[in-house]
């Protein structure tokens, strides 16, 4: 049922650890053909739970139906933090419980939660500081070979998983002010505001100064300041053939009502 694996990591390329995990899914579900690897990214910054939620929250819905998402960003691993299993409608998500799941939880909010029984997974010898190696991906093998959940780990009440606040636009008297939720490698400012969220026609405000909107950046001028509606549909303040977030570091962004 399951074919494809997902992976969304802070381990980076220089070092072995992703190529290890991808190694030990493979040797755990010996005899199985057909196994897809797609690498989201390992280039999350270390430690940033925040970002790798963002990530693979504008990432997963494009995958195909049965793909297991492996994210490890773990800057609990070997406490007594939950390892967990978070099965939706479409997908299952596998990994540390410290929010990263947190977008996953707001879209699919009829998710069931399991945590990963440790006794049942672990194998000697194992290390405490690479889980992604020695329990999520013996987890994801057992799955892989159709071992139901139930197996392996015991559900649990959503109620006292750990979320992460993702904050949403400020509504004020002619529109809202907004926070930046993610910079991307371009330098772009990704907002909170969705443009479903548009009522009617709107300026966008930058430090108190209206910047053009535009349908794309190709329709602004070398080194413009401009506003649109990114690929997720979230606003982004970008420069043209430049870097938003070296120009404004971290500005007043608002949205006014015309």
């Amino acid at each position: 049922m399951y074919k494809t694996i997902a992976l969304l990591t802070d381990f980076g390329l220089k070092d072995h650890y992703a190529g290890v995990v991808k190694a030990r899914i493979l040797k755990e579900a010996q005899n199985l053909s057909d196994i897809h690897f797609i690498d989201i990214t390992h280039e999350i910054p270390p430690q940033d739970i925040k970002k790798a939620c963002i990530l693979l929250y504008f990432s997963y819905k494009y995958f195909p139906e049965n793909t297991i998402f492996l994210v490890v960003v773990d800057p609990g691993v070997g406490t007594q933090r939950k390892a967990i299993i978070i099965e939706t409608e479409k997908y299952l998500f596998v990994g540390p419980d410290n929010g990263v799941f947190s977008l996953i939880y707001q879209e699919n909010p009829n998710f069931k939660a399991w945590e990963i029984d440790i006794r049942k997974v672990l194998k000697p010898p194992f290390s405490t500081t690479f889980h992604g190696r020695d329990l999520f991906a013996p987890a994801i093998a057992y799955i892989l070979k159709g071992t139901p959940i139930s197996e392996i780990a015991s559900l649990l009440d959503k109620k006292n998983l750990i979320k992460l606040d993702f904050s949403l636009p400020e509504k004020t008297s002619d529109g809202y002010r907004l926070s930046i939720w993610y910079v991307d490698n371009f330098g772009n400012l990704i907002t909170n505001f969705h443009q479903d969220m548009v009522e009617k026609p709107f300026e966008v405000i930058v430090n108190g100064k209206s910047v053009r909107f535009v349908k794309s950046y190709g329709y602004a001028e070398k080194g413009e300041i401009i506003a649109l509606f990114g690929s997720e549909g979230l606003l982004e303040i970008a420069v043209r053939e430049g870097s938003a977030v070296k120009l404004l570091n971290n500005p007043k962004i608002e949205i006014k009502w015309k």
